[in-house]
């Protein structure tokens, strides 16, 4: 992660001839895994229509990697979840925020009610979270900056499977989409991330999948499938 207001970093950037803004910002970081911060967002990122076309390339790039069709893209979640990433990963160069600053930054609000299309389309950017969660954890664990990372990673929990500390994630705004059941159970997987079994539906889920193929996941399977814990999860409130 760079910061281009530093000039004597040699690592920061953007090139000299592309102007600083949330649609370079996304096409760096979705081209070189870079996330180039340059200072406070204009006003008007919200609303940017470059990089809205950023957000469109990278989630038809998406899709080809699902199995199935996931949901419509929203434009409006995609551009919010564009802003309060890049704040995050301002938030975590620029140590001189305040909590206050902080919380601002990131307690905003998404502009379009929740399901399938607004998690999808937030996911282009908050897949990145438990990248920005670790790099903030290295620096100082006692950050207020990590509650506000874990705030925004429980309400999102699609694009944050691995996180640690986080509060009973709700996943009812995506888990009846089956491609995104699909994704969130894979990315479970992959994470090894038990914490996710705590509800039922997801536990049931997975304890399916890793029913003939339980090395695929040995810490997950242990817990699913032990004598004395053949149901983990609890009733969704």
């Amino acid at each position: 992660m760079n910061s281009s207001g530093d000039e004597s970093n040699p690592h920061a950037s953007p090139s000299p001839d592309l102007t600083p803004g949330l649609a370079l910002f996304i096409r760096t970081l979705a081209a070189e895994g870079r996330a180039v911060v340059f200072g406070p967002l204009p006003a008007a990122s919200n609303d940017d229509p470059d990089a809205l076309a950023a957000l469109r390339e990278l989630e038809a790039r998406a899709r080809l990697e699902l199995s199935g069709e996931p949901p419509p893209f929203s434009g409006p979640a995609a551009l919010w979840a564009a802003c309060v990433f890049y704040q995050a990963c301002r938030c975590s160069v620029c140590r001189e925020l305040g909590p206050d600053e902080v919380r601002a930054a990131l307690d905003l609000p998404c502009p379009v009610p929740r399901g399938p299309e607004s998690d999808w389309s937030a996911d282009l950017m908050f897949r990145h979270l438990p990248f920005v969660f670790r790099l903030a954890r290295h620096l100082s664990n006692a950050d207020p900056f990590l509650d506000e990372l874990r705030r925004l990673a429980s309400d999102w929990p699609l694009s944050t499977v691995g996180f640690s500390g986080l509060t009973a994630p709700r996943v009812e705004s995506f888990l009846e989409h089956p491609v995104l059941r699909r994704l969130y159970a894979d990315r479970i997987v992959a994470a090894e991330d038990s914490s996710r079994l705590e509800d039922v539906r997801v536990a049931e889920l997975l304890r399916a999948d890793l029913g003939f193929h339980r090395e695929l996941a040995p810490r997950l399977a242990a817990r699913l499938f032990s004598a004395d814990n053949a149901a983990p999860g609890s009733n969704p409130s």
